[in-house]
């Protein structure tokens, strides 16, 4: 592996990890509620029990983190646990310890961070997959990928097994297990999936060893909430099995502490079903970071406030495109045609961008005409080379997808879907904790959001 592509690599790698931690709820719970500096380490707050084997599972402890059992197993592990608990924040702990080895040694493979639902061909396998997601999330060229994988100098993080769409759940583990017995199988590799998910399964991973996150325990949400200075949530759920059932997934127990200025207790309560408790948990901390944040500065602030409810919007409509395509990922450049709502929509695109392209060229048409009708050859030539020229500006740096975007951003803008201001629309959300931003790519913060805003 050439020495400047695997640093390069290396470092987006470990910049995911850094800003996957840094834009956590759990972490806001630390500098926002605890009013302090968040220590280095974000120590996990749940159990973790591990199988090795054939042998007897055992429990870690909380100062322990899973890289004594990813070493033993010989680093093929299946990472389990319910919806919300902290199956990824586990594999980006994992993930910072493996790029510090591979920063350290150069005969480490390299860690790569890539999400199973983008595995969308239930006849691809996960070798052209993995080519092909190195290529999409880390521009690395095919033929490069290809010859890293050849000679075992990837390590797969593979997350969100259980978000693979189509119900090919089963079929992705059976690609898995051929991709393990392949020449090219990795010497490690790890795999993350939603418990519920993958007992549904009838194959079963072929990795040496299995970790399972269990839900939090009464007390350990009772000492999460008191470090936190929440006593009043906790005083307001202690008692109450329905909401105890909630706090006992990280995700959610962090949101609620978070956005407890939001929530009416009586009326929380008094909802029936998990479900219902939920989606009201995701309106008040909805609403607990859209509010307005004092210390902004003047000009953000003004632009923050003035677009408060099409920030909301915006996140309405990207999380539905996203839903509909089975994706948990995007960049601005992926906002495509595709995404608007019918073939009207998609009709008048295609005239804008047209007209546009159009526009340009008549002009120049144009000046020429004029030339010819003034009887100016200086005119003409004149016409002659700016359209010489415009041509080959406009294959170099390909204007014609400038345009294209352009078109497409204008027209999503007057259709009131996403803010003009795209990149300042997104930053915001992700500075709000309802996005997740790495290198030039945005997630929601888990997928349980991003399903909740698809639904509003």
């Amino acid at each position: 592996m050439p020495y400047q592509k695997r640093y390069q690599l290396l470092q987006q790698v470990k910049n995911e990890v850094k800003q996957s931690r840094l834009q956590s709820p759990h972490r806001a719970v630390l500098t926002q509620l605890a009013q302090e500096t968040p220590p280095l380490r974000m120590r996990r707050i749940w159990d973790i029990e591990a199988k090795v084997g054939n042998r007897p599972s055992f429990r870690l402890s909380s100062n322990c983190g899973i890289i004594p059992v990813f070493d033993r197993i010989g680093g093929k592990l299946l990472i389990l646990g319910g919806t919300g608990a902290g199956k990824t924040t586990t594999l980006m702990g994992l993930a910072k310890v493996l790029v510090k080895r591979a920063i350290k040694d150069n005969g480490e493979p390299v860690p790569i961070l890539l999400n199973l639902a983008t595995w969308t061909d239930s006849e691809q396998s996960i070798e052209n997959w993995i080519i092909d997601q190195l290529k999409i999330k880390y521009n690395i060229p095919a033929e490069i990928g290809k010859d890293w994988l050849e000679n075992l100098q990837i390590l797969p993080l593979l997350d969100s097994l259980d978000e693979v769409g189509n119900n090919q759940h089963n079929q992705c583990i059976l690609k898995l297990n051929e991709f393990l017995s392949s020449d090219v199988c990795p010497l490690h590799l790890v795999v993350c999936s939603s418990v519920e998910v993958y007992h549904h399964c009838e194959a079963v991973l072929q990795l040496n060893g299995a970790i399972l996150l269990r839900p939090l325990t009464k007390k350990q949400i009772r000492d999460y909430l008191m470090n936190a200075r929440s006593r009043e949530l906790w005083n307001n759920i202690a008692e109450d099995e329905s909401l105890l059932k909630l706090a006992k997934k990280p995700l959610l127990l962090s949101m609620m502490t978070l956005a407890y200025e939001e929530i009416l207790i009586s009326s929380w309560k008094r909802l029936e079903t998990f479900k219902e408790q939920r989606q009201y948990l995701f309106n008040a901390y909805i609403r607990s970071q859209i509010a307005p944040h004092r210390e902004q500065s003047t000009s953000r602030k003004n632009w923050e406030e003035r677009n408060l409810e099409t920030v909301r919007q915006g996140l309405e409509w990207l999380a539905k495109r996203l839903e509909e395509e089975n994706k948990s990922e995007f960049s601005i450049q992926e906002i495509s045609p595709s995404w608007l709502q019918d073939f009207e929509q998609e009709k008048k695109y295609k005239i804008g961008v047209k007209f546009i392209s159009g526009l340009i060229w008549w002009g120049i048409v144009a000046f020429i005409a004029i030339g010819v009708i003034v009887r100016s050859i200086w005119v003409v030539l004149g016409g002659m080379i700016l359209g010489i020229i415009w041509a080959a500006i406009y294959k170099r740096f390909a204007i014609n997808d400038w345009i294209k975007q352009f078109v497409l951003r204008s027209f999503l803008s007057l259709k009131g879907y996403l803010p003009w201001q795209t990149n300042q629309f997104l930053d915001t959300a992700t500075k709000r904790l309802l996005l997740q931003k790495v290198g030039r790519r945005y997630r929601f913060i888990h997928r349980l959001l991003q399903h909740h805003f698809s639904q509003l």
